[in-house]
């Protein structure tokens, strides 16, 4: 190759390293965009006689500067950080309810209770009476909301899922056609830069909605995997998931199927808003739901061993009476024992039985029902009374108390998720810095680089020129 040549060879490689750093500079901004480079290398050299002469350079490669490390910790982090930014989010929302005054059942234990204190002041008051059964209604309707509530936010949490199922399940088709072309890219002997670079940026999209393991192949592509182990996407071909309904579940829920079989893997996905909508389900909307249901039927079976006749007994058999002299019967319906379906079982301000039917002050037996206040008392007390709720391994509470304890381990959880959410959060800043500082486009260096090339190709040019000059010298002496 002659002079010309060696000029020309400089010359185009001069222009790609100024065409590779104009592509830097313009993608400044684009999202997963990482770095490249030029590498050179010297052609083949020509012998002639007893020498090898140079015959210029070319590019050797166009090198992406990446970090498959630092961008699998980037994943990783992407993925926790996801996944509690989405427990915590929905935990606010349990939180708040569960302490505020006009939902929550703290407010509502109190004004019932203080509604019987009332009545125990002066039994044969028919406001007292018709204020105490007003406030019953307004704690089981308390109940009901609360209940109902946690169906909404069980609800949200489906919708939540069946969109992120969508944009997985868009997510990986997109990786998958981009494997596809990776490994057409890939069979012409060329590195595909910009189509690996859409494909991490997939895959940490990926990684936001649920936990994700990639593994390269051979030939350029990736295998995604969920789960424990399940192929989300394989070459060029993408598994679907799909929301399908949990029947084992009260109320009925919605779960995370995969594939054609659409086989229940719930259980095994974490990680991203998917992991961390699961997580809180399982662990707080089940545990609050059972902890409510829990103080519903100590409420229902604890107040109704008190205002009935058949288990308020004393005095050798001598039970609760009315205010018109009849047996005390149940105050809340005994057939419905949860937060949801709690509710009175009277609907008359008369029936409620605040007397016991044996007075102790007279010794005799009360059939007036307005003789004395003794059950009413009686049922004050159960706003105290540490045994009312039993929360198994010997351990009992009153309704107050036990209420307080939920509201303080959802605070608690809600504080707990915070403070992790903070500490992924910055994790991921600070392993996504440490990989743009890899790969990541540094515009002083760039414009540094753009001079470089600049010089290169101007003095490649002065070759051409003087190779020219040359060649016009040597036709003008023939």
């Amino acid at each position: 190759m002659g002079l010309l040549g060696i000029g020309t060879s400089a010359l185009l490689t001069a222009q790609g390293g100024l065409s590779t750093t104009s592509q830097n500079i313009s993608n400044v901004n684009t999202e997963g965009f990482t770095r490249q480079r030029i590498n050179q290398a010297t052609n083949l050299p020509d012998y002639r006689g007893d020498q090898y002469f140079g015959t210029g350079v070319n590019v050797s490669s166009i090198e992406r500067i990446y970090d498959t490390f630092l961008a699998s910790q980037v994943r990783n982090y992407t993925s926790q950080e996801a996944a509690q930014s989405s427990y915590l989010g929905y935990s606010q929302q349990v939180d708040d309810l569960l302490g505020s005054e006009s939902l929550g059942l703290s407010g509502g234990i109190n004004e019932f209770f203080n509604a019987v204190n009332d009545l125990s002041n002066d039994p044969t008051s028919v406001a007292a009476r018709q204020l105490m059964l007003t406030q019953g209604d307004l704690l089981a309707n308390r109940f009901n909301t609360l209940d109902a509530q946690l169906t909404n936010l069980d609800q949200q949490v489906d919708y939540d899922l069946t969109v992120a199922v969508d944009e997985v399940n868009n997510l990986a088709q997109g990786i998958a056609d981009l494997n596809q072309a990776v490994i057409e890219a890939r069979g012409s002997g060329s590195s595909p830069n910009d189509l690996l670079d859409q494909r991490d940026q997939l895959l940490r999209e990926l990684s936001g909605l649920v936990s994700v393991t990639s593994v390269e192949q051979s030939n350029g592509s990736v295998t995604v995997l969920v789960g424990n182990g399940q192929a989300l996407v394989a070459g060029n071909t993408s598994l679907r998931l799909s929301t399908i309904t949990d029947s084992s579940t009260t109320p009925p829920r919605l779960a995370i199927g995969y594939g054609n079989n659409q086989v229940n893997i719930s259980g095994q996905l974490s990680g991203g808003s998917i992991g961390g909508a699961l997580e809180f389900r399982e662990t707080v909307v089940d545990d609050v739901r059972t902890q409510l249901n829990v103080l519903a039927q100590s409420v229902v079976e604890g107040f109704n061993a008190v205002h009935n006749n058949t288990t308020n007994l004393t005095n050798g058999g001598q039970g609760s009476v009315d205010f018109n002299g009849n047996d005390g019967g149940d105050f809340f319906d005994p057939a419905n024992i949860t937060a949801a379906t709690i509710s009175l079982a009277i609907t008359d301000p008369l029936e409620i039985a605040a007397s016991s039917k044996f007075d102790a002050a007279t010794g005799l037996i009360n059939i007036s029902g307005t003789g004395n206040n003794e059950n009413a008392l009686a049922l004050a007390q159960l706003e105290t009374d540490k045994t009312l709720v039993n929360v198994g391994g010997g351990v009992t509470r009153s309704l107050s108390d036990q209420y307080a304890v939920l509201v303080s381990d959802v605070a608690t959880r809600t504080k707990q998720a915070d403070a992790s959410q903070e500490t992924q959060l910055a994790l991921l800043q600070q392993t996504r810095q440490r990989f743009d500082a890899v790969g990541g486009v540094n515009l002083d260096e760039e414009a540094a680089q753009l001079i470089k090339y600049q010089q290169a190709y101007q003095a490649a040019s002065q070759i051409i020129i003087v190779s020219n000059t040359i060649f016009d010298t040597l036709i003008a002496a023939v």
